[in-house]
């Protein structure tokens, strides 16, 4: 794998190559971001793996990214690959979902979600992300999931787009009218 654009343009990114996780091909990761068209400020990857997701982010402009896997050898490898390109604006934490949720983090204007595919209750993950500190109104999440899972999302979130790739697809949201 390797940095589609940005100030870290073609730099290698070394996958997981575990089971429990999936890359984002390159070329989706490109389509992504491309549809994006500006990536600021601050960034999650709720479900690191390799990290590519904030590395991606990080080359593009953002300034903080914030990586989570509860797979340490995932989370290893992002922080190999995070080291590796010299990124110093980071944190990496290695626990559940929930409990990071839970943290007392500043918002974030981006928040990137490729849970395992097994989990399909996209409403419990949003509306968790509702009950945390992590966002705001305007914050973007891009959400990776099967092709198969229906999206059920609470009020305040508004679908932007939804691109389908095989047997994945990516919902593009933005929060909505949050705390009225």
């Amino acid at each position: 794998m390797r940095v589609i654009a940005g100030s870290l343009r073609h730099r290698i990114i070394e996958g997981c190559n575990l089971e429990t996780t999936r890359e984002t091909q390159d070329r989706i990761r490109e389509a992504i971001f491309n549809s994006l068209n500006f990536v600021h400020g601050r960034v999650l990857d709720l479900f690191c793996g390799s990290g590519a997701m904030a590395i991606e982010a990080y080359s593009r402009g953002a300034n903080f990214i914030v990586l989570n896997d509860i797979n340490i050898k995932a989370l290893d490898v992002a922080k190999k690959n995070i080291n590796n390109l010299n990124i110093k604006n980071y944190l990496a934490y290695n626990l559940d979902y929930k409990a990071l949720l839970k943290l007392p983090l500043p918002p974030f204007d981006f928040i990137f979600l490729d849970p395992p595919y097994s989990f399909n209750d996209t409403f419990k993950l949003l509306d968790e992300l509702n009950k945390s500190s992590f966002i705001k109104n305007n914050t973007r999440i891009i959400f990776e999931m099967s092709s198969k899972t229906n999206l059920n999302i609470p009020l305040n979130y508004e679908i932007i787009k939804v691109k389908k790739y095989g047997k994945k697809q990516v919902c593009f949201l933005e929060v909505r009218s949050l705390n009225e």
